[in-house]
């Protein structure tokens, strides 16, 4: 192979990454706009937040501030 064939295989080696970039930035951005209106529950009802104090949606990862606990009186 010789080095003009190279630089031409690198070159169509590269347009076919951009391709798949922008393929998988459009994937990325239905995938946002599927979660943007996530209900944080499971298809059961029950909730998907995990976490303490700051819970987190284990579908959209959203982070959701929990209540304040009263710690006394």
């Amino acid at each position: 192979m010789t080095q003009e064939e190279r630089l031409s295989k690198r070159d169509a080696l590269r347009a076919e990454i951009v391709k798949f970039e922008e393929s998988i930035r459009s994937l990325v951005e239905q995938e946002e706009e599927l979660l943007r209106d996530c209900n944080h529950t499971y298809a059961g009802g029950k909730s998907a937040l995990v976490g303490g104090r700051v819970k987190v949606c284990v579908h959209c990862g959203r982070s959701i501030q929990g209540k304040d606990e009263k710690l006394w009186g």
